[in-house]
């Protein structure tokens, strides 16, 4: 642990352009996971105002340039490494990326991270879908209270929570580490809104991108997403889900994602990306309350 500190002192790490829908709900978690002085938005250019006036929030201004997820990926493996001379551990995600443990088994972060000792977390990754008969999001509540299902893929199974410094692939999809899944769940809501999701589409789809620079599925067409969206709400449900990487249906899939880094040691990703649950398990209900993860207010330091 960090010299001085009676808890682990953990850092949380975003990337954002223009991001005024989903910063504040981003802030507003992870603010209230690791206190609103440790969190750090890297922000490429944004001219919305979006991050203008975050309070102890720390802003990284770097000046706009063409998308390029390469780059993007070894300035954060720099930024996030170095972090780790003041902090025990630091998280880093997508902003439309929330980081949780089950509630039912550690309070927050820090307390999953006392808990636990691998060197680089990996999350079990989980889209948070929304079903045609669900309302537009309220983005000052609980995300996960206001939505009722998710849907496994192996491309959210991230290396999201570092304790040494480490290499992310463009994507952040893998790292220069074993995987290792310790309980943690990552809720990736860029499909949990329609009206988010296509405005932010609307903004992707336009951006300049270096050769080679990644991105494509960001550059759709409407059609193409509004059909993507629909087949995602009409997948089967199952009645009953319990997100616990020790029993089914999420033990089956976990162990195919491990399966899948047989001979892929010396990819760039040391994992297969496509390994998708085509079927929407219930969210548990401790993710919509008790306390909200997403809820207004942030603690201003650490414990």
């Amino acid at each position: 642990m960090a010299e001085g500190t009676a808890s682990p002192r953990l850092a949380a790490v975003t990337m954002v352009y223009n991001e005024a829908a989903l910063l504040p709900v981003w802030l507003r978690h992870y603010a209230a996971q690791v206190g609103a002085a440790h969190c750090y938005v890297v922000d490429h250019g944004s001219d919305d105002g979006s991050v203008s006036e975050l309070g102890q929030v720390s802003v990284i201004r770097l000046p706009r340039s063409p998308l390029d997820d390469p780059r993007r990926a070894r300035f954060l493996s720099g930024f996030c490494s170095d972090l780790l001379e003041w902090y025990d551990g630091v998280i880093h995600t997508d902003v439309d990326e929330i980081v949780l443990a089950d509630p039912a088994e550690h309070a927050d972060l820090p307390s999953f991270f006392a808990a636990t000792e691998g060197p680089v977390s990996s999350a079990v990754g989980l889209n948070v879908i929304q079903m045609t008969d669900e309302p537009a999001l309220d983005a000052t509540q609980n995300v996960l209270g206001q939505r009722r299902y998710v849907a496994f893929s192996s491309a959210l199974c991230k290396p999201v929570l570092i304790r040494r410094p480490v290499r992310w692939s463009p994507g952040f999809h893998c790292a220069d580490a074993p995987l290792r899944f310790e309980g943690l769940l990552l809720f990736h809501l860029r499909y949990c809104d329609r009206a988010w999701a296509m405005a932010r589409l609307a903004r992707t789809r336009v951006m300049p991108r270096a050769p080679d620079g990644g991105g494509g599925h960001q550059r759709v067409s409407d059609a193409e997403f509004l059909e993507m969206l629909g087949n995602f709400a009409r997948m089967p449900r199952r009645d009953e889900a319990v997100l616990d990487p020790a029993r089914q249906p999420l033990a089956s899939w976990l162990a195919a994602v491990r399966d899948s880094q047989a001979g892929r040691q010396l990819d760039t990703y040391t994992i297969d990306l496509h390994l998708n649950a085509y079927e929407l398990w219930p969210i548990p209900r401790q993710f919509g309350t008790n306390p909200p993860p997403l809820a207004e207010t942030s603690r201003a330091t650490h414990r």
